[in-house]
């Protein structure tokens, strides 16, 4: 608002100010070229000289590791894995086997004895 009070007062006209892009002439002349819909492919200009586009070939970003890791030559590829079959699970809280410390359904506060380490105090 200051700007416009001094081009004002000293008798100018606003547009001397203002680049030509914003004038509304321009903008006019930008808009005037109408772009008409194309309903489908069929109807999509043919270009039969032109060559296929590719995608962008793939690389792999320094830093990032290998899928698998290369082993020795003389070391043979194992891929047995270890189960958790047969092994019994223990809940945390109530030390009751079968279940865990998530699905553990036994009431808060229960007598479950808790070890604690006894301080002896002088009086």
């Amino acid at each position: 608002m200051h700007s416009l009070a001094v081009i004002h007062v000293k008798n100018e006209f606003l547009e001397t100010y203002v680049q030509t892009w914003y004038t509304k002439q321009t903008q006019l002349q930008i808009y005037s070229n109408f772009v008409s819909p194309v309903k489908g492919p069929k109807q999509w200009a043919s270009l039969s000289n032109m060559l296929p586009i590719l995608p962008i070939p793939l690389r792999r970003p320094p830093g990032s590791p290998t899928k698998v890791r290369t082993k020795e030559p003389d070391k043979p590829q194992t891929t047995e894995r270890f189960s958790k079959r047969g092994v019994e699970m223990r809940c945390s809280k109530c030390k009751i086997i079968g279940h865990n410390k998530r699905s553990c359904k036994g009431k808060v506060g229960q007598n479950i004895p808790v070890q604690r380490h006894r301080v002896d105090v002088r009086t």
